[in-house]
């Protein structure tokens, strides 16, 4: 992607200043991280890594840093940078034998436990996917509707789209968010603000990134069409992926299960999200 591009050079900006005000942001550091390594900014995107080494170790995120201590391999001749790879490797060795004493201890009940799993099979279906869906969505109503987010009246008139939408064979977005967006978008900014607050899923500008095939392969086009899912980039083996429904804690669950890999949440306006799986899936 070009550095002219005046969306993404929008989005850099954005997260930049973000940076000056909380210069130890993780979602400012890793956004960066992603739009300086597309706009070939390479010294740029080092000094971001080194930075965002020092917030994963203050977070023991010993796994992603170690990820990123292998990028920054490729500047030997820049102190900061092997300082890092330094401190990674120092404080995952502690890391590493504090977790095998723990592993040990756990080992014989980790044994009996997993003799006591039963696979759970998740639903490819689109009627399953729809109630399950539907269901998911009446609950985030009542969640506005009790927390005041929005005029009560309203949430009934959303409340009754989703009891009237009809199903189908053919997969169909649902969700309260897209509904009230497309009938009283005046609201729709303050109510991404006030689910941001109740749920620190950070809204994220999507529309700044180019889905990359790697993310969109890791979840089921027709999940990700009901359920108002898009995975949109992997950092390292880490997936970024933009929701609509951040109070759902079962939705993100099943989206770890079903990807099979560390996940990163970002609340989305509906309008970016329909404008980026159009792009992301329908033309794929």
């Amino acid at each position: 992607m070009a550095l002219s591009d005046p969306k993404m050079i929008e989005a850099i900006a954005f997260f930049e200043d973000m940076l000056q005000t909380m210069p130890k942001d993780r979602t400012a550091l890793e956004f960066l991280a992603v739009a300086y390594e597309q706009t070939k900014q390479s010294e740029k995107r080092r000094d971001i890594l080194v930075r965002l080494v020092d917030v994963l170790l203050m977070e023991n995120d010993f796994k992603n840093a170690k990820a990123l201590a292998e990028h920054l391999k490729a500047f030997p001749d820049h102190m900061p940078a092997q300082l890092a790879i330094e401190r990674v490797a120092t404080l995952s060795e502690m890391d590493s034998e504090i977790e095998a004493a723990k592993a040990e201890e756990a080992q014989a009940q980790d044994a009996f436990d997993s003799l006591l799993k039963i696979p759970i099979e998740l639903p490819t279906d689109v009627h399953s996917l729809s109630h399950a869906s539907a269901s998911a969505e009446m609950d985030l109503v009542w969640y506005w509707h009790d927390h005041d987010f929005i005029p009560k009246e309203l949430c009934m008139d959303v409340m009754n789209s989703l009891t009237e939408r009809p199903v189908t064979e053919i997969p169909l977005l649902i969700s309260a968010l897209a509904i009230l967006d497309e009938g009283h978008p005046e609201y729709t900014d303050k109510l991404l603000e006030m689910m941001y607050h109740a749920s620190s899923v950070p809204p994220i500008p999507i529309e700044f990134f180019e889905p990359t095939p790697a993310a969109i392969s890791t979840l089921p086009p027709t999940f990700c069409h009901v359920r108002g899912i898009l995975p949109f980039t992997l950092m390292g083996n880490e997936l970024l992926v933009a929701l609509l429904n951040p109070i759902n804690k079962e939705l993100r669950k099943e989206v770890l299960d079903r990807s099979g890999k560390p996940c990163h949440f970002f609340l989305t306006h509906p309008k970016s999200w329909q404008m980026m799986f159009d792009k992301a899936f329908v033309k794929a």
